[in-house]
């Protein structure tokens, strides 16, 4: 497998690490997902979008344990990565490790597991 051409993202209040692991690419999300981070997030994706392709992810693990808030425009920019997977017929999972303590984000998330079930799940820890 290649190397990954995706670059840590890091911001006064948001931050973005990759890190691929056989066939499955980890990216951690931290701190505020407001609309400072909506700009960066979409540009992201369209990237992290190319290198699943490119590369034959089988699994994408958003691990949003220490992300502690996330506006529509961030979860819009979820959307549009999940719809562009499930568009080219990608069999590309999506994960998302969430915090049980923070309710919220099993609350925001659930949309888009009932939007595409058959490739996204969410795991509590």
């Amino acid at each position: 497998m290649s190397s990954l051409k995706l670059e840590s993202v890091v911001t006064d209040s948001f931050g973005i690490e990759p890190d691929l692991r056989d066939d499955t690419l980890v990216v951690k999300l931290s701190g505020t997902g407001d609309m400072a981070a909506a700009g960066p997030l979409n540009t992201y994706f369209k990237v992290l979008h190319t290198e699943v392709i490119r590369l034959s992810i089988h699994a994408v693990e958003f691990d949003v344990r220490a992300l502690y808030f996330l506006n529509s425009s961030c979860l819009k920019a979820f959307i549009s990565f999940i719809c562009g997977l499930a568009n080219l017929g990608m069999k590309c999972k999506v994960l998302f490790m969430t915090d049980a303590r923070l309710g919220w984000q099993r609350r925001s998330l659930t949309a888009l597991e009932r939007m595409s079930p058959e490739l996204v799940s969410i795991t509590d820890t």
